[in-house]
């Protein structure tokens, strides 16, 4: 059966074309009549033509592709460190027998022992280039197709494949293409910029990007089928390893795009899951992270993707099936039943310490902020609590509370915060309202803030947002403008009451600690 898009194409051509597999099994790099006839039909159907052959000359399969690609199908018999003993050679209807970036990945990619393209002028092969593997590169030889050198080209495979660097590591880093799908173009770069940056904490290289602008989500697949094209090809010249898609999607949306791109997908909130099951350290954190899965894993059950199940953990959910389906939900329901239970145990457990200190009369400040703002450092600054310093988003997900000492009788209660970020699902939100808490019960709010941000008037919005849902927005609040090191000339964008400081180096640190015990105290 001859594969590939066959749409439109007489059954007498499909015939001729899948009747080149019998019989065929020569020792040359390709027969100049199988050549003659994929060519005169590159013609017809202005569309590229690939055959896959064997090592020892057994014409694999047949494909037919568009102008614009061509549907490489993967070979099966790899065998491990070597090639995997198969070439292709595909047609090219411009005429033009220069191999593409894409053809040179799907190469790599695929191990295959060399690809050709044939230059198709008036239905007759032209010229051929070829393709092999070299060590971690690659070099190509052309040549005029009525003068092929079989046995050069055959022995040269033998070559590459002694030039094959085996790659035996465990650590390897998963590469991803991330996708911007936009109604507006006021935070693009911005937004594009902080899924990278999630992606980096997840431990994922970004190795490409798309924007598209829509007004309404494709249903099946959120974003149009001629996106969906660009990205397969873009995904194929990368060799990425999964997509991550700055917008939430369907269960069914996964699905169809797994299935018809072959690599994992991922919603930006799913990759935000993966980030905080990596950070949560505490009992509570964790509760709070499952509860937070489990929530958004819920509605997306019918449908869901490779990925979806490789984040679900816990390993108890049965298949696909009508009531397999029902069994699933069923269990997912009653998990969520009782890490409630449990987290609500835990929040009376913190109401009543809560309740302790403020009849104690010793006072509570919050630090909050986008994430990635600083504040762990700002934390270690003040308390030198030790709490964990990196670049990357949400770094602390466990909140930290340190006493601070000011002079007799003055003394208070400062905590640092999971940070905040645009877009975060409703779900995640309650699964975290405990630990957020802290900054509607506190007596001052230090809102951290990015200073050296190019993104810090949106951020800002976003904090203040997350605080008035919590009923917050109200508390007495120091706007700290941190990383003041890498800025000149700073400008606040609200108001003059703010305080400019480096957590790093330690610059107005002092002047932060006059003013929250001026604000408590006096």
């Amino acid at each position: 059966m001859i594969d590939g898009n066959i749409t439109g194409v007489k059954k007498s051509i499909l015939d001729e074309l899948e009747s080149l597999k019998q019989g065929y099994n020569k020792m040359e790099y390709v027969d100049s009549i199988v050549l003659e006839i994929i060519a005169k039909y590159t013609t017809i159907l202005n569309r590229e033509i690939s055959v896959f052959i064997s090592r020892s000359g057994l014409l694999l399969n047949v494909c037919i592709g568009d102008y614009q690609s061509v549907p490489l199908k993967e070979p099966n018999g790899k065998r491990a460190g070597k090639l995997c003993g198969v070439r292709c050679i595909h047609t090219h209807p411009s005429g033009n027998e220069k191999l593409s970036s894409m053809d040179i990945s799907c190469m790599q990619r695929m191990r295959l022992d060399s690809i050709s393209a044939v230059g198709v002028i008036d239905g007759k092969p032209n010229k051929m280039q070829t393709a092999y593997i070299d060590g971690n590169d690659y070099y190509t030889i052309t040549n005029d197709c009525n003068n092929i050198p079989h046995e050069k080209l055959v022995n040269n495979i033998i070559l590459a494949e002694k030039t094959v660097k085996v790659d035996n590591s465990t650590d390897k880093v998963a590469k991803s293409v991330i996708i911007g799908n936009f109604t507006n173009s006021i935070y693009i770069n911005e937004e594009l910029d902080e899924l990278a940056s999630l992606c980096k904490t997840a431990g994922l290289k970004v190795v490409g990007s798309i924007t598209q602008y829509i007004d309404k989500p494709n249903k099946a697949t959120y974003m149009g089928s001629g996106k969906v094209a660009e990205l397969g090809r873009l995904c194929q010249v990368t060799n990425c390893d999964m997509v991550i898609v700055n917008n939430e999607l369907t269960g069914s949306q996964i699905n169809n795009l797994e299935n018809m791109l072959g690599v994992d997908i991922m919603d930006r909130s799913m990759l935000i899951l993966e980030i905080f099951s990596m950070h949560a350290t505490t009992n509570e954190g964790k509760l709070q992270v499952e509860l937070a899965r489990l929530k958004y894993t819920l509605p997306k059950l019918l449908g869901q993707g490779q990925s979806m199940s490789r984040i679900g953990g816990g390993g108890r959910t049965k298949g696909s099936g009508e009531t397999k389906l029902e069994t699933d939900r069923r269990y997912i329901r009653d998990e969520i039943n009782d890490l409630q239970k449990r987290i609500k145990k835990l929040e009376q457990d913190r109401q009543n310490r809560r309740k302790k200190r403020i009849n104690s009369g010793i006072k509570s400040v919050a630090i909050v902020g986008y994430t990635n703002a600083g504040k762990s450092t700002l934390m270690n600054r003040i308390t030198k609590a030790g709490v964990l310093e990196e670049n990357k988003l949400f770094a602390t997900l466990d909140p930290v509370t340190r006493k601070i000492f000011v002079d007799i009788g003055k003394e208070y209660l400062l905590t640092d915060t999971v940070g905040f970020i645009d877009n975060l699902p409703h779900e995640f939100i309650e699964a975290f309202k405990s630990t957020l808490e802290e900054a509607r019960d506190c007596d001052l709010i230090l809102h951290i803030v990015d200073g050296s941000s190019t993104d810090m008037i949106r951020q800002i919005g976003v904090v203040n947002k997350v605080l008035t849902e919590l009923n917050s927005f109200d508390k007495p609040t120091i706007i700290v403008y941190n990383k003041c090191d890498k800025i000149d000339n700073f400008t606040p964008p609200f108001g003059n009451d703010y305080v400019l400081v480096s957590a790093k180096t330690g610059e107005g640190i002092d002047d932060l600690r006059n003013k929250i015990a001026q604000i408590l105290f006096e």
